[in-house]
This record gives structure tokens, sequence and C-alpha cells, in this order.
């Protein structure tokens, strides 16, 4: 049986503390990661993605969730979405997500050594992780004498230092970490619709491993997927959240009939809607945070809702924030063409969304059977 160490979170930082944080960060991202910057980016006439991951490496941004025992300020999950969040507002490139949650993750699974070699490097962005970009109901690569062979679909990017890969001998299940090098793991480019991340086929023969966690009963997969889970709701509701009030920033400036057009009952009731779509999802959202954060026996179930809700969520409000846009809502140049994709990828990582809720029920009716109730919010 894998052992899960209890998230080590501390309560160092008040609510005021927190939102000062979040207001850092989404201040740097707005400056450095603006539209402009994110176009040029999906032109490929910028250095964006490694410029944002150097100075989130040099503000201390990658440790904020992991443990101070492992040189982070111990903000568990409720780091990793207050800094998923403020990315996913901004569209941001890099290998946030999968490096943020691997991470998260060793610090609770892996060894002291493990921990030493991996975790530390990522969380001054000495290195990176690249990771399944579905990560439930695949199968796992082949593992002989400690090196594994195989190949499959990875979300991170070209320089990712690691890979972490399901792994088996034909026995128990494993997560592997291997390091990407040319001859034993490579990486070859995928079309995907949204260019603000890079999807890579991972191909590995008899590549070496880094580290290897034992996953017999299942429990580390579970919770690596949590913290994916929490990670891509943050970064769905964060680009929701962005791209509705810039939707209704447009809908305040197009004229037309000599009035804003977001001056008409009609479109201020979408509006309304798409915000409270968010708000709820919202609610989700931080109750997976707060199962996260408290050790909760519930918290995979927690989180995957928040996931599904979340993303789909983020497709609805992306989707319409182009019709509200008109028809220039489709172009190049505007926005919204940026959120849509990102959303369409969002739905589909970790797993498909019913497949997640459908895990969340086998979850609850465990519960149910064991006398727990699940039904009330966390104070």
């Amino acid at each position: 049986m894998t052992a899960v160490a209890h998230e080590e979170r501390t309560d160092s930082l008040d609510e005021a503390e927190l939102e000062a944080l979040r207001e850092s960060v989404a201040g740097m991202l707005a400056e450095e990661c603006n539209s402009r910057a994110v176009h040029l980016w999906l032109d490929r006439e910028n250095e964006l993605g490694p410029v944002i991951w150097r100075q989130a490496a040099d503000l201390g941004w990658l440790a904020l969730a992991l443990p101070e025992a492992d040189g982070g300020l111990g903000l568990g999950a409720r780091g990793l979405t207050l800094l998923n969040r403020e990315l996913g507002a901004r569209t941001a490139p890099g290998p946030f997500l999968p490096t943020l949650c691997v991470a998260q993750w060793l610090s609770r699974v892996g060894s002291e050594a493990q921990r030493a070699e991996l975790v530390a490097g990522a969380a001054t962005g000495e290195h990176s992780f690249a990771l399944p970009a579905i990560l439930e109901g695949i199968g796992r690569l082949a593992l002989v004498d400690g090196k594994v062979s195989g190949e499959i679909q990875v979300l991170g990017t070209a320089d990712a230092t690691f890979a972490l890969v399901p792994a088996s001998d034909g026995g128990a299940a494993a997560w592997a970490v291997v390091r990407i090098a040319d001859g034993t793991a490579s990486l070859e480019p995928c079309e995907s619709w949204d260019l603000t991340r890079e999807v890579f086929q991972l191909r590995c023969n008899n590549a070496p491993t880094v580290a290897l966690i034992s996953d017999a009963d299942g429990t580390a997969g579970l919770l690596l997927g949590s913290y994916v889970a929490v990670a891509i709701a943050a970064d769905s509701l964060g680009a929701a959240d962005n791209i509705a009030h810039k939707t209704v920033d447009y809908l305040k400036e197009r004229v037309q009939f000599d009035r804003p057009i977001g001056s008409f009952q009609a479109l201020k009731h979408r509006a309304a809607d798409l915000i409270g779509k968010i708000t709820t999802q919202d609610a989700l959202l931080e109750q997976a945070v707060q199962s996260l954060d408290g050790g909760s026996p519930d918290a995979a179930m927690w989180a995957r809702l928040a996931k599904a809700g979340a993303t789909e969520a983020f497709a609805f409000v992306a989707a319409d924030c182009i019709q509200l846009h008109g028809g220039v809502g489709h172009t190049w140049e505007y926005d919204p063409h940026i959120y849509i994709k990102r959303a369409r990828l969002n739905e589909a990582l970790l797993n498909n969304n019913r497949a997640l809720r459908d895990t969340a029920v086998q979850l609850l009716d465990r519960a149910l059977g064991e006398g727990r109730t699940t039904t009330e919010l966390n104070s």
C-alpha cells in the first residue's frame, strides 16, 4: 500500500495576505502576459513562456503550495489554485500545470531522497515536468528491470526535464519518473487546437527510472488526479472570469443604433448568466480545496466534480463570449478564440468529464457505505 502523508499546509497567511499575494501575481501577469504578449506568442514572435517561467521562479511562485520542509510556503491546494487561477486568466503558456501538480504530489508520496532531487528543483524552476494529458483510465507503460518502454501523450514543454508516467511490470501498478534524454526518452510535438499549451508524444525506450512510486491500491494515482483536477478547475474559472469581463467591457464600447450594445436588456441578462455560472463553480472548487487541504477522505470526489463543472462552465462562457462579440469574436486578432481553445483542451485533460463524474459517484458510494456524510461544506 502506498503511504500518502497528510498535507503539511500551514496557515501562515491570513485572507488579507492571500489577497495581497493574489494581486501581486495578477499584477505581474497583467504586465508581462497581457493580450498583446499572448498574441505574439501564438504567432511565435516572442519568448513569453520561458520569460514568465523564469520570473515565476525568481518570485518564488513555484514554491507557494509546497510544504515548508521542501522549501515552500506551505499553502497546499489553496496556493496551487491561487496561482493556476491567475495563470488561466491570462491564458499563460509554460509548464506550470504539470510541474506544479507533480511537485505537489511528490511532496506527499515521495521519499526524502526523491523529494530532495525532484521537488526542490521544481520549486526553483531548475527543471520542469511533463505529465500524461489523459491521466486516468489509460494503459501503463512497460517496466522491466527499472527501465520504462512505451509511449504516451503528455502535457509539458519541449525542454521538460522529467516526465511522470504510469508504469507496470505486469504486476503491481506504479508511477515512474524518467529523465527526458535523446535515445531513451524523447518528445515529439503533437498538433493541438490550444496554442497556449504544448502536447507531445513521449516515447520511452528502456528509459531508466529516476524515481518509482508504488501504487498497488490506487491511492497515489487518486491523489495525483485530485491535484491535477483542482489546478485545471482553477485555470478554467480564472480564464472564464477574465474573458467574461473582457466581453462586458466590449459590450460597453460597441455602439449600435447610437447606443452601447451592453445597454440592451437581453445582452445584460446573458452577461449576468455568465458570471452566475462561474460563481456557482467557484463554490464547488472551494469545497475541493478545503477537502484536499484538510485531508478529507472525500477530497478525490470533490476534486473531480470541481474539474468537470469548471471546465464545462468555461467552455460555455467562452463560446457565448464569441457570440457576444459578434463577427469579430471569430477573428484571430481578438481574444475569444484563445479562450475557447483553452477551454476545450481543459475539458479533455485528466479524463473526460463523464468519466470523472462516474468516478465521483463510485467514491460517493464508498463514502456512504462507510457511513460518512459528504453533504456539508467544510468550515
